[in-house]
């Protein structure tokens, strides 16, 4: 698997016979490349959020959460085929598709190998909000409630 990271454009391309990219891989090989020479006068490509270690031992991680930023995108290789990313989960920052098309009409399938991840959300209320009375009103909804 091979990348070739433009400053310039802000796009990662991947080479030719590049089927699989390792999220893991991918964050590696862009910091090895912005530690080179002068790359570091751009933007960031990514931030990220996980990678730690839970049992060292068993071998077990946090899963890591890659997230394109500064209009940073991927670009598959020029070819037909399905691309597969592992190792990771990769996204963009505010939202959107992390790839460019290939210049030519080509089809490419993106097959994401998700790790087991366990994700919640806000809803903004609370629980604890919810009195008593309030308990007992739903239930007493709950219980009266015919069923067809």
């Amino acid at each position: 698997m091979g990348f070739i990271i433009n400053g310039n454009t802000k796009v990662i391309t991947l080479s030719a016979g590049t089927t699989a990219v390792s999220v893991r891989d991918l964050w590696s090989r862009w910091v090895d490349w912005f530690l080179t020479g002068d790359n570091g006068k751009y933007l960031p490509a990514f931030n990220y959020v996980g990678g730690d270690d839970i049992d060292p031992i068993s071998g077990t991680i946090i899963p890591i959460y890659a997230f394109l930023m500064n209009g940073w995108k991927l670009k598959p290789q020029e070819a037909n085929h399905t691309l597969t990313i592992i190792d990771g989960v990769l996204l963009v920052n505010g939202g959107g598709d992390p790839f460019n098309n290939t210049n030519g009409s080509y089809v490419v399938r993106i097959n994401y190998q998700q790790p087991v991840q366990a994700i919640s959300f806000s809803t903004g209320g609370s629980i604890s909000s919810i009195t008593e009375q309030d308990k007992l009103d739903i239930a007493d909804k709950v219980w009266i409630k015919t069923l067809p």
